[in-house]
């Protein structure tokens, strides 16, 4: 899939890429979760049709967002992403394979309920 069609200047917001560590409260000694961040990427979010929200109702994508991210070998499903104050699962990676210098991928993620905040 060829998405070189973003502008660079559209590429004004971040997201953070890390993983969920327990980590013990020192005065209470309970666990709680906490995320540790690993490395972040500009993005831009990408908007779906209507007919691509009709098609997604009843799915696991139902709830979730898209957004563009320059191509980062990095990326997996294994991480999770702060985006707006909220951290979000990875469901799928639409991977760039046009073997362009510049190449964007497409994420879609979910809120994710495990995680506090």
């Amino acid at each position: 899939m060829a998405l070189n069609k973003f502008s660079p200047e559209r590429f004004n917001q971040k997201l953070v890429f890390g993983t969920l560590k327990s980590v013990q409260n020192e005065n209470t000694g309970a666990n709680t979760t906490s995320f540790e961040p690993s490395f972040s990427l500009w993005t831009m979010p990408y908007t779906r049709t209507l007919s691509q929200n009709l098609s997604i109702n009843g799915t696991a994508y139902e709830d979730s967002i898209q957004m563009v991210v320059r191509h980062n070998p990095a990326i997996n499903r294994e991480l999770i992403v702060q985006y707006s104050d909220q951290l979000y699962k990875i469901i799928n990676n639409s991977v760039d394979d046009s073997n362009q210098v510049i190449s964007y991928d497409i994420l879609t993620l979910k809120l994710n309920q495990k995680a506090g905040k």
